[in-house]
């Protein structure tokens, strides 16, 4: 339940809000990283600038020392050594031991502190074994000092009386104070710190307003969408014409609500001729029942009656079912189950079928099919389709004028033709010919009798089956309806 909440919750954050959250995080994740990254790099200048300072001086001091065999001499006063460094990181105190801890030399304005800290470094600094060896720089931090502490002997000293300046050993301290260094540091990291934190806070302002107008158009859309009524199919989404995401989003919907409006506007006409057709039969059956029943009637009227009574309700059965089969939809149709039907004797066989017609003398069939030309099909709907446009020709068309059926396949279809000289068709009416309860108006005109659904339900069997029916009128000169039926593989 807790876990549903949450969810319900999630999904009703506003689109904005959730642009916002992405590229805030998006945003967020790509400050800490350059942060990170700038700060480890800066900081890792920052040391190599501190320690190198106090090198340079350490390397300084160490050349000042003139290491013999048997002794190391330091005279300062013979060499010119600058190392009074002075930079944003404070002086660089030094100072040179000698043997037993004796202070040789040091820097101006020593802290005492560091003589101290010095002499203890001293102590603990290892003597190379050969003066051609890596000197050991031993580089400790201790409180606000860091040191480096650096040792020169003579390779062979003699335990002798000495000058002044004559040593076994020379150990040279460097070292200055921590503090300074920490402050850059410190400023550093609240430089890295808080300058993303703004960044990323006037991005979330900032982001935010740029984010509500660039979805604004979705907003107005929405709304739109929101006001148009169940039964308004004439409303429509306006936007602009900009050639983006809005205007494809836009264009979609209105194409959707174009084809809701065609499928309502089909719908509402479909209901409207199905109660005219229906009304007309059962008020023809409710008439005869009420003249049958005015008077006593003998046997042999009963039975004409009856008669007649049958004929209408199988016309209104046959109405019926074909509304039932047009009002199923796609997806609910079940696909019949096709096998391979020998085309040319199918249709010389279905063309027998046909001898009981009155108008059969005035038919012809020009089969151009080959033996073997197989089609996959269900030869009880392929004949409903073929009788369908047999019998629509010998309707609409007067008698002892040619009825043709013709045959003939190309590379990958097979085509029936039925070819009338009835009075033909109006353009504009052709694309309304396999809509349910059309009739065009020549044949209202000619009162010739007729629900307007045979087209529709032989269009959908010939979809059903893979098919197509097309048709070509002419006025005056008749029509041609073709059936296209895949051939099997």
């Amino acid at each position: 339940m807790a876990r549903d909440t949450y969810w319900n919750r999630l999904i009703k954050i506003s689109l904005t809000n959730r642009v916002s959250a992405f590229f805030l995080v998006a945003l967020g994740f790509i400050l800490v990283g350059y942060s990170m990254v700038f700060y480890s790099v800066t900081r890792d200048h920052i040391d190599d600038q501190f320690a190198g300072e106090m090198r340079g001086v350490l390397n300084s001091l160490i050349a000042a020392a003139e290491v013999e065999e048997t002794e190391v001499k330091w005279q300062p006063l013979e060499h010119s050594i600058e190392v009074g460094v002075q930079d944003e990181f404070g002086p660089v105190h030094w100072i040179v031991i000698g043997d037993h801890g004796l202070t040789v030399e040091q820097s101006r304005f020593i802290d005492s502190e560091f003589i101290s800290l010095a002499k203890q470094s001293a102590q603990h600094v290892s003597q190379p074994s050969d003066v051609d060896e890596h000197p050991t720089v031993l580089t400790q931090s201790s409180g606000v000092w860091e040191t480096m502490t650096q040792q020169v002997s003579a390779p062979q000293p003699v335990h002798l009386e000495r000058e002044l300046d004559e040593f076994d050993q020379l150990t040279v301290v460097v070292g200055r104070s921590s503090v300074p260094r920490d402050a850059i540091v410190f400023r550093l990291r609240l430089l890295v710190t808080l300058l993303p934190l703004l960044a990323w806070s006037l991005a979330a302002l900032l982001g935010r307003w740029i984010v509500r107008k660039a979805l604004q158009p979705v907003s107005a859309m929405a709304e739109q969408a929101q006001s148009i009524a169940g039964t308004d199919f004439d409303a429509r989404l306006s936007h602009g014409d900009s050639g983006d995401e809005m205007t494809e989003l836009g264009t979609a919907f209105n194409r959707l609500l174009d084809r809701q409006q065609a499928a309502f506007e089909q719908q509402r006409r479909f209901a409207g001729d199905a109660a005219h057709e229906l009304r007309t039969p059962i008020t023809v059956l409710l008439g005869q029942i009420d003249v049958m029943l005015r008077r006593p009637r003998s046997e042999a009227e009963y039975e004409a009656t009856l008669r007649q009574m049958r004929h209408q309700t199988s016309g209104l059965q046959e109405i019926v079912e074909t509304l039932l089969f047009l009002a199923r939809s796609d997806v609910d149709s079940t696909l019949p189950t096709l096998r391979p039907v020998q085309l040319k004797r199918w249709l010389d066989t279905q063309a027998d079928s046909w001898r009981s017609q009155p108008r059969y003398s005035d038919l012809t069939l020009d089969s151009q099919l080959e033996d073997n030309t197989v089609v996959s099909a269900t030869p009880a709907l392929l004949g409903r389709v073929l009788d369908n446009l047999v019998f629509n020709a010998f309707k609409y068309s007067e008698s002892n004028t040619p009825v043709m059926v013709r045959a003939y396949t190309t590379d990958r279809f097979a085509f029936i033709e039925v070819i009338d000289s009835g009075p033909g068709m109006e353009p504009e009416e052709i694309p309304q010919l396999f809509e349910p309860f059309f009739r065009s108006d020549e044949a209202r005109r000619r009162g010739i009798a007729g629900s307007g659904l045979g087209l529709a339900i032989a269009s959908r069997i010939a979809t059903t089956l893979g098919g197509k029916i097309d048709c070509q009128s002419t006025v005056g000169q008749g029509s041609c309806f073709t059936l296209r039926i895949p051939l099997a593989k």
